[in-house]
């Protein structure tokens, strides 16, 4: 299975509008727009150039007091000239733990079902060709059977199942049969 969670990012509303309550509109897209950066990436150089480029953000002063910003919400940390976040990096574990603990539910699951299932077919596979290789007179025809069950004058019921004695049964219900 993929590994890569890069696709997709948890945000839950409640946390964000708390962080973001006292940033404008272009603070907080510019905010998310780092955040997707850094999930999909990892750290970002600590260089205003580049945090430019991310945020869309028209002038380094901008870019300036956006990271100061997210360094005092606790979002973002710079350590040796790069932009880290432990915010982020802690829900990027929680989100590999998860896939990979649905991984394996959906594994067990599928082992169970199918597993289960693909030793019984082998099974009723193999009583397939034994049934197939059994001789067929000695499997008895549905005539036989409603023959055997049901009773005769001349005979009593017998679960004999040679042709001489299906004959005579067969005769007799014949000759006992009156058809109207």
């Amino acid at each position: 299975m993929n590994k890569d969670i890069s696709i997709w990012m948890p945000l839950y509303i409640g946390d964000l509008q708390a962080k973001f309550a006292r940033m404008t509109a272009e603070q907080i897209g510019a905010a998310l727009l780092l955040m997707m950066d850094f999930w999909k990436n990892g750290a970002i150089p600590h260089d205003l150039a580049t945090v430019c480029s991310i945020t869309k953000l028209p002038q380094h002063t901008k870019a300036k007091t956006l990271l100061n910003t997210l360094m005092a919400l606790e979002l973002f940390e710079v350590e040796s000239e790069q932009i880290h976040s432990n915010f982020l990096s802690s829900l990027k574990s929680q989100a590999l733990q998860n896939q990979q603990m649905k991984s394996d539910k959906a594994k067990n699951a599928a082992q169970a079902r199918w597993g289960k299932s693909a030793s019984n077919a082998q099974a009723s596979t193999k009583h397939r060709k034994v049934n197939a290789q059994a001789a067929p007179e000695k499997s008895p025809s549905i005539t036989q059977v409603m023959l055997e069950s049901c009773p005769s004058s001349s005979s009593s019921s017998s679960s004999s199942s040679s042709s001489s004695n299906f004959e005579e049964k067969n005769e007799s219900f014949l000759e006992n049969s009156k058809w109207i």
